[in-house]
């Protein structure tokens, strides 16, 4: 009977620690547009095994258009929506390091009439991607609900 082989085994999917906050920033009721004035950013860190995962995507955005968020970033939102409310349109994607990274976001820049409405939004950030750990292929995973109040 062949001996187990020593050493950490790495499984297939792996979890990231994502943590966020988000700052109202410049939001208030009534803003809208692809602009400094009517964004909000979530604050995301990454963490694997208590090491800040800081290569997850490069800065983007000018914060006065819509962009997309880095491969392997989602944001979800949608399934708390008020009556006459919007999604989000993220505007600038920003990495600080050390696994900290920003997005900005506004009322959805598709429709002239969307405009933030007071009281509160959630939303949810996932992540998924890869990495080769001791030889190995690994998913990494990790996601975090945040609360924005629109005053």
């Amino acid at each position: 009977m062949p001996k187990p082989k020593k050493g950490k085994k790495h499984s297939a999917v792996r979890e990231l620690f994502v943590q966020m906050q988000i700052n109202r920033g410049n939001a208030d009721a009534g803003d809208s547009g692809a602009n400094v004035d009517a964004s909000a950013v979530i604050s995301v860190l990454v963490t694997l095994d208590g090491v800040p995962v800081a290569d997850l995507g490069a800065s983007a955005g000018s914060q006065t258009g819509v962009i997309s968020l880095p491969a392997g970033w989602t944001l979800r939102d949608g399934f708390n929506v008020r009556p006459f409310g919007c999604n989000a349109s993220v505007t600038e994607f920003a990495n600080q390091g050390d696994g900290i990274y920003d997005v900005r976001i506004v009322p959805y820049v598709g429709n002239p009439a969307c405009a933030w409405l007071s009281g509160e939004y959630i939303y949810g950030i996932q992540i998924k991607t890869s990495r080769t750990i001791a030889g190995k292929t690994v998913s990494l995973q990790g996601s975090a609900l945040g609360k924005l109040t629109i005053l």
